[in-house]
């Protein structure tokens, strides 16, 4: 990107320090973003398998997942291998930051860390979220192409590389193949960032479209992938209009004036600067990704009374890859016409009042920190090893998701260097069938359904397999 490099290096600078700011903040909040759902799932489940435990065919988060598998078979203390996996997931997005930055791909990286700020506050403490590792992958791989690009590299060259980054990228989450596909398109029109002739552009689009190809045949079955994929694969205009109308895309729009406001002067910026820029054909091509994306939307989340309860860290996630077609016109036709220390000045106040929206939605989290550290320190007095929490108040709600809660106290109870781990879970008065197999002594309640204690001993963890559960209110153990 030969035009932006002189406006866009400082600029490029910052970015990079919002995605270090971002690394030291998984820092300082390492528990409440492992100790949530899916990262303590994980992580339990590589130490206790001894192997990597990709989901729905996600391959690109081998790049988090190696430091757990790593950690075990080094046989390191288990409060050193989980602080090295929280700290995996902004240490993999700060270093593909530093390749973008390498690559002298400024304006990429100013790209990639509104990408990371824009539409986030909640899914920042999701960090499990693969999403954002595709995104992570997106950005390396258009920085190493674009750069290989400008040296004049040979096709044969040019072409395994482009194939192994597109693939890991496009593998790790399905939803990244729109703004991947979308800043194809915008750099193909834009000219100025487009290195490959006719017969090379052809070759290298009919790559990505194989590779998606691919991947819509690999998660064409019955996954959690395939069920979001179905509504968007199967619909009718009907449905296209009932989709602008859905629960999730009316809050969205709610939220880009109440929570994510700087985002829509980002967005509304960008399209001005486009069209004083007569680059209409790229002002139209934003216009249709933003819609397509919406709809798309519309139709994942098509049930709107189950749309409207989504959890705003997991609809954060899903809005994420939105955020790229939001921000370029930002990035590369606005940003370069200011004059620097404006440019730098504009950017610094984005990126200050996304980073304190991502900061208010601490609290929310450390609750559940302190929710379980005082569960675990109550059963640790009272020589609990295995806790049913009978659920009174909102107990529920204020845990947020509570799928991985047994998960998460293991590891939280493993990292105290507890042997057996005490382990709780939340469950319904009403459900006696659960309380049924629970008075198992010889079973654990590991997500969703009893396990045989005897099947979780490694050499990380150990359940009691001598004694049942014991059940009791909140209100009734800190007493």
């Amino acid at each position: 990107m030969a035009q932006d490099t002189n406006s866009l290096k400082k600029l490029s600078l910052l970015g990079l320090a919002v995605l270090a700011i971002l690394f030291i903040g998984g820092i300082v909040a390492w528990q409440e973003r492992l100790f949530f759902c899916d990262a303590s799932y994980i992580a339990y489940n590589i130490l206790k398998y001894n192997r990597l435990f990709i989901q729905e065919h996600r391959y690109g988060s081998f790049i988090t997942q190696v430091v757990p598998w790593l950690g075990g078979k080094l046989h390191l203390p288990v409060s050193t291998i989980i602080k090295g996996y929280a700290f995996s997931f902004n240490l993999f997005y700060l270093c593909a930051g530093i390749i973008v930055y390498r690559c002298r791909q400024y304006g990429l990286l100013v790209l990639m860390a509104l990408t990371y700020t824009l539409l986030v506050s909640d899914t920042y403490y999701w960090t499990n979220n693969e999403i954002q590792q595709a995104l992570a992958w997106m950005f390396i791989f258009y920085a190493v192409i674009l750069r290989m690009g400008e040296r004049g590299a040979k096709l044969a060259f040019l072409l395994p590389v482009f194939i192994a980054l597109a693939g890991v990228t496009l593998y790790t989450h399905f939803i990244v193949i729109i703004p991947m596909s979308f800043l194809w398109v915008y750099f193909w029109l834009q000219k100025d960032n487009w290195h490959w002739d006719l017969r090379t552009s052809v070759v290298l689009t009919a790559c990505i479209a194989g590779i998606v190809a691919t991947k819509f045949m690999v998660v064409n079955q019955v996954s959690y992938d395939a069920q979001h994929l179905h509504n968007v694969t199967h619909f009718s205009p009907r449905d296209v209009a009932h989709a602008v109308k859905a629960e999730v895309v009316k809050k969205f729009v709610k939220r880009m004036f109440a929570i994510y406001w700087v985002a829509s002067l980002v967005f509304g910026a960008g399209l001005v600067a486009l069209y004083f820029s007569k680059a209409y054909r790229l002002l139209a091509w934003v216009l249709v990704a933003c819609a397509g994306y919406i709809i798309i939307m519309g139709l994942t989340y098509t049930n709107e009374s189950a749309g409207g309860e989504i959890f705003l860290f997991h609809i954060e996630s899903e809005w994420a890859s939105l955020a790229v077609i939001i921000a370029v016109p930002f990035v590369f036709s606005l940003l370069p016409k200011l004059q620097s220390r404006y440019a730098f000045l504009i950017l610094c106040l984005v990126f200050v009042v996304r980073l304190v929206y991502i900061g208010v939605s601490y609290p929310k989290f450390a609750w559940r920190t302190h929710f379980r550290e005082q569960v675990l320190g109550q059963m640790q007095k009272k020589e609990i090893t295995k806790l049913g929490i009978i659920i009174t108040g909102d107990i529920r709600k204020n845990y947020i998701l509570d799928w991985a809660m047994p998960e998460e106290s293991i590891l939280m109870s493993a990292v105290h260097n507890e042997m057996p781990q005490r382990t709780f879970c939340l469950l319904d008065a009403w459900d006696t069938t659960l309380k049924k197999a629970m008075l198992d002594p010889r079973k654990v309640q590991l997500y969703y359904q009893p396990n045989n204690a005897g099947s979780s001993i490694t050499q990380y963890f150990r359940q009691d397999s001598a004694h049942p559960y014991t059940f009791m209110t909140y209100e009734e153990l800190m007493q």
